[in-house]
């Protein structure tokens, strides 16, 4: 934000460090998730057609930006998005938990695949995270 203001310049972004680095997860309490599975969807299927939304219509999904991040409508016109998608690699998710372990912002590593469940997914979406799943041995 700086750089676009003439105040300093950028030597390295942080996707130069680490791509594509997983900022933000969606949590729902099991109980939770147990007493409402259809709203639980119906957030998930609203999440997806966002995440298509944005990838289809880049320039129009900007102009949403400075209304609810209170960010200038230059600024939200030049700046990187992210490409959002709802299932991460799982090998990206493991490189994440051992950075974190490895510069103490965690004590240890953990696996966070007893926290993923993608049966609230829409169902072509849901094959892929199981299968994803499957293929680090249910663990991450």
């Amino acid at each position: 934000m700086l750089e676009a203001h003439g105040a300093s310049r950028i030597l390295a972004s942080f996707h130069d460090i680490s791509a594509d680095w997983v900022f933000a997860g969606l949590y729902f309490s099991d109980k939770y998730l147990k007493e409402h599975p259809d709203s639980v969807r119906k957030v998930m299927d609203g999440l997806v057609k966002s995440f298509d939304f944005i990838a289809g219509n880049d320039r129009e999904a900007r102009t949403f930006l400075p209304k609810y991040t209170k960010v200038e409508e230059e600024l939200c016109m030049i700046s990187a998005l992210r490409h959002y998608q709802a299932i991460e690699p799982p090998e990206r998710l493991k490189e994440q938990i051992d950075l974190m372990a490895t510069y103490g912002y965690i004590k240890s590593s953990v696996d966070v695949s007893t926290m993923i469940d993608y049966g609230f997914l829409p169902e072509t979406l849901r094959h892929q995270g199981e299968s994803a799943q499957e293929q680090t041995g249910g663990t991450l």
